[in-house]
């Protein structure tokens, strides 16, 4: 699939992905989405990829929506076809959560509005200095969609939520790593740098105990208790006996590790 929307590069087991509209301010619209779509399920079962980074091309990660394309959907769609888009858009960001493998959003500047939802799809964020978190749905007459009401209240709770939704103040990346929302901060020229360091990591660990672990963090908001603790039993019955943890075992005692 020839891409025109997205840079995509593999090398050692981790994949960047990179939003390529740099003169749209990697805006996003419905070709980025698709292919963003098409490359996260061609990802799912790529055994040559165990970390997906994704960043955007330039000094911006994405502006959001393209809001050219928002106005265009207002004055010519019927409510069902703009429902049916909406489902389509949250498809993709809920695919890209649901990656087996570890995932790291590397925001290299200004982020609005839906990328700051595709950040909130990732395992980790990782931000520039120079990054900027915004939600300015509000001050469009919008409220923020595509999962990211839910994904940023059960990341930085109720009350932080609310203020950045309901008053669309703009945050440093400095506050953002205050407020829960970013797990390390770095220079510009760092960015990438500090992302490629957290994807060695997890690279080198099991992809299955990565997979089964994100799962279980994931749906675990969606599980009673008990049901909670069935399937933690499950996966680790499914893990203590693989060859792998086995092998890990031996290696690790072998190097004095344990």
């Amino acid at each position: 699939m020839a891409l025109k929307t997205l840079r995509v590069e593999t090398s050692d087991l981790i994949t960047t992905i990179t939003l390529n509209r740099p003169s749209a301010r990697n805006s996003l619209n419905g070709e980025l989405m698709r292919e963003l779509h098409a490359t996260t399920e061609q990802l799912r079962g790529d055994e040559q990829t165990r970390v997906v980074i994704l960043t955007g091309a330039g000094r911006v990660f994405s502006a959001g929506a393209d809001l050219d394309m928002l106005v265009r959907i207002g004055e010519s769609f019927t409510p069902e076809q703009t429902r049916a888009e909406i489902r389509e858009w949250r498809t993709t960001f809920d695919a890209l959560e649901s990656l087996p493998q570890a995932t790291i959003a590397a925001v290299n500047g200004l982020t609005f509005g839906g990328g700051v939802v595709l950040a909130l799809a990732c395992d980790f964020r990782l931000a520039s200095t120079r990054a900027i978190f915004g939600l300015p749905e509000i001050k469009l007459g919008m409220v923020l969609a595509l999962g990211g009401t839910q994904r940023l209240t059960r990341l930085v709770g109720p009350s932080v939520a609310k203020e950045m939704i309901l008053r669309g103040r703009n945050v440093s990346a400095i506050e953002a790593q205050r407020l829960g929302l970013v797990h390390r901060i770095s220079e510009p020229g760092d960015l990438m740098g500090l992302a490629r360091s957290w994807a060695e990591r997890a690279v080198a660990y099991s992809p299955r105990a990565v997979a089964l672990a994100k799962q279980l963090i994931d749906e675990s908001y969606d599980r009673t208790a008990d049901e909670s603790a069935e399937a933690e039993t499950a996966a680790q019955v499914e893990l203590l006996h693989s060859p792998e943890f086995l092998g890990r075992v031996q290696v690790m005692k072998e190097s004095g590790e344990i």
